[in-house]
């Protein structure tokens, strides 16, 4: 068994973050609040160790495709792919051996000008995925309290490519709820799911619905309403189609905390799951996920933006999380 690296960021503002080399996963993001006391605001495990058994995704790099894929299959070039069933008969987050589980490769770390290069080669048909694909990626951290996570990656056949990455945030990590937190998300639309959590196929307005966080609105407000979307997800669990208007794709606040999170990204979708499935080590609701991504299951939905990468053609996907106070 490889032993688990450990590379911390550290700003000049007592900010810090925290990456393992297993996983590419982030384990620690310290950001003061409002008092001035730096905590760790993203859901971890104490022992490293704990990762390897991890049925969370927690902090872990999701690839080679985040978010689910119906019946394990999709078409490419005329060509039918299967892939390794982990939820039943779907694929999740790449399957059972997905970027999460596997060890990655130092490519550089630089403490001065804090940030860490990360590196993984995926094999042709690895879970079923068509190319032999390498991936890095780049986590940086600046003096302005923001900090970066960028993929890049090449394949040697067209494949499909979608990563993200999977932290549960909690700006008031003294409580065991995000419930409380205030969100706002840069989208007038979300993607509705069915009873599989797959997308059926439209697109539909956040407008009188649950799903309206165009304006700041506490977590728990709606959570708990008699909608149909939120009984199949338990809760929210649901891709939101971003605005083109602005790369700011969302805002998280915490009152009691003071802090705030702004998150801006590239990506046409953002995954927004209220940690509806957290137990054993950790509560219901304890930490959130706000996933930068492509939408689910687009390989099988011609209407949703493409997640083909044409073979040789470089990939490359930025978001960027500015802590600050309120």
């Amino acid at each position: 068994m490889d032993a688990i690296k450990e590379y911390k960021l550290l700003n000049k503002n007592g900010a810090s973050v925290m990456i393992l080399s297993y996983g590419g996963i982030i384990r620690e993001i310290n950001t003061p609040n409002k008092n001035g006391d730096v905590e760790n605001i993203v859901l971890n495990h104490k022992s490293n160790q704990k990762y390897l058994t991890d049925s969370f995704y927690l902090g872990g790099v999701i690839g080679r495709y985040a978010n689910r894929i119906s019946k394990s299959t999709f078409k490419l070039d005329e060509n039918i792919f299967h892939l390794d069933k982990n939820e039943g008969e779907n694929h999740l987050h790449g399957g059972h051996n997905g970027f999460h589980k596997k060890y990655w490769e130092l490519i550089e770390y630089d403490k001065k000008q804090k940030f860490v290069i990360l590196s993984i080669n995926s094999l042709d048909l690895e879970s079923g995925y068509p190319g032999n694909l390498n991936c890095e990626v780049k986590y940086s951290l600046n003096d302005q309290n923001e900090f970066k996570i960028e993929f890049f990656a090449k394949s040697d056949k067209d494949t499909i490519f979608n990563p993200t990455s999977h932290s549960y945030f909690n700006l008031n990590p003294t409580k065991n709820s995000i419930l409380e937190h205030k969100l706002k998300i840069n989208s007038d639309n979300y993607i509705p799911i069915n009873n599989e959590y797959f997308p059926n196929g439209s697109i539909e307005s956040v407008i009188n619905t649950p799903f309206d966080f165009t304006k700041f609105k506490k977590i728990g407000k709606e959570i708990n309403n008699d909608d149909e979307q939120l009984k199949i997800g338990k809760g929210y669990d649901h891709c939101f189609v971003l605005n083109k208007n602005s790369s700011q794709a969302a805002e998280l606040s915490s009152d009691a905390s003071g802090r705030k999170l702004i998150i801006s990204t590239n990506q046409p979708g953002i995954q927004f799951y209220s940690g509806n499935h957290l137990s054993g080590f950790f509560n219901k609701n304890q930490g959130l996920c706000l996933e930068t991504q492509h939408f689910p299951d687009s390989p099988n939905n011609d209407s949703f933006p493409t997640t083909k990468l044409i073979s040789n053609k470089e990939y490359y996907s930025e978001t960027i999380y500015f802590f600050d106070v309120i």
